[in-house]
């Protein structure tokens, strides 16, 4: 369940895929590809659909103007990746390798992350809707001016993170680890376990420049 609670789909990858040669993904439209296990340094102007993208190797690599609909990145390694203009539909996103990736403004739809190493990510003005991240490791990523509208976050490693100018709507907190965390005001309107309030506490006595007294 997400942030409201409606079910998240599963992607509607193809049953039967065809080997596609990535050195072609440029400027094209993609469907039922396998993909699995390949090497994905550049993408650009491309819409992939309904295919596997598992264990896909894409670390270092600039992707631009890539659209994801209806696919599994499960196992992929996308460390360092800088994307611009990306938009993931219906993707899945498990133990997938994220660490230090560049994903401004990136938008994301019906979108599953579990189990993702994303430290150090940037997602900077990002548009999230109808999405759960569970299990994530997102310490120090910059969240900074980002919309989450139906999102869940359960479980998920949030130390240090920047969360100034981020807008929530019909967003859930659970059981994440909070210490650290920057600009908590944006987390405005977002529900909250009890503990995950308790965890908040030190960012906002910080936030509002509080003193307390023994």
């Amino acid at each position: 369940m997400s942030g409201a609670g409606r079910p998240l789909p599963e992607p509607d990858v193809a049953r039967r895929l065809s080997p596609a040669d990535p050195a072609t993904l440029r400027s094209a439209t993609v469907t039922a590809a396998d993909l699995a296990g390949a090497v994905l340094p550049r993408l650009e102007e491309v819409q992939v659909e309904a295919s596997s993208l598992e264990r896909a190797r894409a670390a270092d690599g600039r992707w631009a103007h890539a659209t994801l609909v209806d696919c599994r990145l499960d196992g992929a390694d996308l460390a360092n990746l800088h994307a611009t203009d990306l938009t993931l539909v219906r993707t899945s996103l498990r133990e997938v390798r994220l660490i230090g990736a560049q994903l401004p403004g990136a938008r994301l739809r019906a979108v599953r992350l579990e189990g993702c190493q994303a430290r150090l990510t940037s997602w900077h003005g990002a548009q999230l809707q109808h999405v759960e991240l569970v299990g994530c490791d997102l310490s120090e990523a910059d969240l900074t001016e980002a919309r989450l509208e139906d999102v869940l976050l359960q479980d998920c490693d949030l130390t240090a993170a920047q969360l100034a100018g981020m807008r929530c709507r019909q967003v859930r907190l659970r059981g994440c680890r909070l210490a650290g965390v920057s600009g908590v005001s944006g987390l405005r309107g977002t529900r909250v376990t009890e503990a995950d309030a308790y965890a908040l506490l030190p960012a906002l006595v910080r936030e509002l420049g509080l003193t307390i007294e023994g």
